[in-house]
C-alpha cells in the first residue's frame, strides 16, 4: 500500500524485504531506526496504522467563491465519510481545522486563506489522510450536527434554480440519505429558506436594488411608469409600476377597472395591489401593480394618484372593488367623476352571513337579484328575497346602496363585469410568487404578463379577416341570430328604427336600433345586441347592406 512500510521477519531468513514510497525517504525516522535495528539482528515489532482518504478531493491552490461554500463542503465530507474535526481558527481571513483524533496521531489538517484584493478563498495547506478510527468517531457524544447551510446545499443539488422544494418535514430524510446526518425540523426549515434566498435573493437585496431594477425595466419596456417611495430614513415604503404595453393597450379596453389587494407572505409582509381590466374577449388585462405596507388610507390614495397619472380620469370610467373603506375613500377622492360598484360575489358572501339556514341558497338568490337587467324584474326577485331572508335584506338596506350592486340601478357602463374575479384570478396565479421577495415576485409578474400577451396576440392574429368581432362576442351573437329567426317583428317607426319584437317568452319587447336600446335592457347594459335587437336588425337588413356588428360597442370589434 502506498505510504506503508512492511517488514517481514523470519527465524530462518536474515534478509528483509522493504517496500517504500519512492517520494519519501525514511532515513532518520522511527521507521528507519527500526529497519536498522532489524538489520543488526535486533528483534523489532512495528505497529502500523491504516490510512484512509477524507473524500473531499481538495487540492492545494483550489479556490472557493466564499468561505461558507468551503465550510459546507468540509461539513458534508465529514458527515458522509465519518470523521470529526475541530476548528482551530475561523475569521475574516483564514480557516484552520484539524482532525479531532489529532491527539491519537491523526495527521488530517486543512488551512484555507482569503486571497489579497479578492473575495476568493484558497487552500493553502491540506493533509487529506486520516488514521483515526471511524468506529470511534461515529459514536462520539459531541458529533458535529447538520447545519442549515448543509440542507441548502442538498437542495441546491437536487432542485437547482427552483423556488418550490419539498416540505421541511420531508427534507429531514432527504438530508440523511444524501449526507449521512440527521437534522432537526427547525434546521431543515432554515435550510429551505436559505436555499430559497440563494435562488431569489434576500429581502435586503431586493429593496436595495429596486431603483436600478425599475430603471432597467423602463429601458427594456418603453413608456413604462414606476414610482418608488421611501420614508424619512430612506427605507422602502411604496412601489408602483405599470408596463408601457398595458398603458398603450388600455385605449382599446372597456373602461372598467377592477382593483384589489392581497397579502404578501414573506418575512416583511406587505400588500400587493392590482389594477386590472378585462379585454373584450374576457381575458385578464393587468394595468398596474403596487407594493405597500397595508390597505390603509395613505397607501391606497398614493396608489390611486399614481394610477391616475397612467390612465387619467377619462369619461365613463368605472371602478369595481370590494368594500374596503380605505379603497372606497381613495377612489372617491382621486377619481371623483368615476362610477364605483361593488363586487357582487363578495357582497353575497357577506349577505349569507346574516342568515342561519340555507346560506348558500341565500347567496345565490341575492346574486339573481343583482344580475337582473330591468327594475321590474329586480323588484319581483328582491321582494321574494326579502320575504324569505328578512335579516339579510335588512343588512343590505342599512349598509349598502342598491345602486352599488344592482345591475339595473348602476349609474355607469360596467358591461357584463359584476365581480372582481379578474383581480382575484391574478392573485391566484401569483399565489406562490407572493411568498417571494420583491424583485423575484416582479420577475414572475413580468413573465406571466409576457406569456399572456404573446398567447392572446397569436390568437388574435388567427382571427379570419371576415370576422369583425372578437371570438367570444362572435359566438354569442351567432347563437342569438339563430334564435332571432323565430321571432316576429313589427315595425313601429322606420325613421327612428323602432320595432316591437314578440319574444320567445310571450312578451313584447321594444327595440330602438338608432339608440341601441331594448326594453329588456340587455342591449343597453352589455352593449351587445340582444336576441330582440338581432331580430329587429334582421328585419331592417332586408334590401340594405347592414351588419350586426355595427350595433355592438366599438370595444368588441377586432380592430378599434
Amino acid at each position: 500500500m502506498d505510504g506503508m512500510v512492511t517488514l517481514y521477519t523470519a527465524e530462518q531468513h536474515e534478509d528483509f524485504e522493504l517496500h517504500e514510497n519512492l517520494e519519501h525517504g525514511y532515513e532518520g525516522t522511527e521507521v528507519g531506526m527500526e529497519v536498522e535495528a532489524a538489520r543488526e539482528g535486533v528483534e523489532a515489532t512495528t505497529v502500523v496504522e491504516e490510512e484512509w482518504d477524507d473524500g473531499l478531493d481538495l487540492v492545494k491552490g483550489q479556490e472557493f467563491r466564499t468561505k461558507t461554500a468551503m465550510q459546507v463542503l468540509v461539513q458534508r465530507g465529514a458527515h458522509k465519510n465519518g470523521f470529526e474535526y475541530d476548528t482551530l481558527k475561523s475569521d475574516t481571513g483564514r480557516f484552520v481545522a484539524r482532525c479531532r483524533g489529532a491527539k491519537e496521531g491523526c495527521k488530517w489538517y486543512l488551512r484555507v486563506a482569503k486571497l489579497k484584493n479578492s473575495d476568493l478563498w484558497t487552500v493553502r495547506t491540506y493533509v487529506k489522510s486520516h488514521t483515526c478510527s471511524v468506529v470511534t468517531t461515529s459514536t462520539l457524544r459531541n458529533r458535529r450536527r447538520g447545519t442549515p447551510q448543509v440542507v441548502a446545499s442538498v437542495l441546491g443539488e437536487e432542485y437547482p434554480g427552483r423556488y418550490d422544494t419539498p416540505r421541511s418535514s420531508d427534507l429531514i430524510s432527504m438530508v440523511t440519505r444524501k449526507v449521512g446526518v440527521k437534522v432537526s425540523y427547525a434546521t431543515a426549515w432554515r435550510g429551505k429558506r436559505l436555499a430559497a434566498n440563494e435562488v431569489r435573493g434576500t429581502p435586503e437585496e431586493s429593496f436595495s436594488m429596486i431603483h436600478s431594477y425599475m430603471h432597467m425595466l423602463k429601458l427594456k419596456n418603453p413608456d413604462s411608469v414606476s414610482y418608488v417611495e421611501v420614508d424619512a430614513a430612506k427605507r422602502f415604503k411604496y412601489l408602483f409600476f405599470a408596463f408601457g404595453a398595458s398603458i398603450e393597450g388600455f385605449v382599446a379596453m372597456r373602461k372598467v377597472i377592477i382593483v384589489d389587494g392581497t397579502h404578501l407572505k414573506h418575512v416583511y409582509g406587505g400588500v400587493l395591489l392590482v389594477a386590472t381590466a378585462q379585454d373584450p374577449d374576457r381575458h385578464h388585462y393587468p394595468i398596474a401593480f403596487g407594493v405597500v405596507d397595508g390597505e390603509k388610507d395613505e397607501s391606497w390614495t398614493w396608489f390611486m394618484n399614481n394610477l391616475r397619472s397612467v390612465i387619467s380620469d377619462v369619461d365613463g370610467l368605472v371602478f369595481l372593488s370590494d368594500r374596503n373603506a380605505s379603497l372606497i375613500k381613495s377612489i372617491r377622492e382621486v377619481f371623483p367623476t368615476a362610477a364605483h360598484g361593488y363586487c357582487v360575489w363578495h357582497l353575497s358572501q357577506n349577505v349569507k352571513g346574516h342568515v342561519f339556514n340555507n346560506r348558500d341558497v341565500c347567496a345565490i338568490k341575492f346574486r339573481e337579484c343583482a344580475y337582473a337587467y330591468t327594475v321590474a324584474e329586480f323588484d319581483v326577485l328582491y321582494d321574494a328575497f326579502s320575504r324569505k331572508y328578512p335579516s339579510a335584506a335588512e343588512y343590505l338596506e342599512k349598509s349598502v346602496e342598491v345602486g352599488k350592486w344592482a345591475r339595473c340601478y348602476f349609474e355607469g357602463d360596467r358591461y357584463n363585469v359584476d365581480t372582481t374575479n379578474a383581480a382575484e384570478s391574478i392573485n391566484g396565479v401569483l399565489r406562490e410568487a407572493r411568498k417571494y421577495f420583491m424583485l423575484p415576485m416582479i420577475d414572475v409578474i413580468i413573465k406571466k404578463m409576457a406569456e399572456w400577451f404573446n398567447k392572446h396576440r397569436k390568437k388574435a392574429a388567427q382571427i379570419p379577416a371576415t370576422k369583425k368581432l372578437v371570438p367570444t362576442v362572435e359566438t354569442q351573437l351567432s347563437k342569438r341570430s339563430l334564435e332571432a329567426r323565430c321571432l316576429d317583428v313589427v315595425e313601429i317607426n322606420s325613421f327612428h328604427l323602432e320595432y316591437n319584437v314578440n319574444g320567445s317568452d310571450g312578451k313584447v319587447y321594444t327595440v330602438d336600433l338608432a339608440r341601441k336600446m331594448c326594453s329588456c335592457r340587455c342591449f343597453d347594459i352589455d352593449k351587445i345586441p340582444c336576441v330582440h335587437a338581432c331580430a329587429a336588425a334582421k328585419f331592417l337588413s332586408v334590401g340594405t347592406d347592414l351588419h350586426l356588428q355595427d350595433f355592438c360597442s366599438v370595444y368588441y370589434t377586432v380592430e378599434l
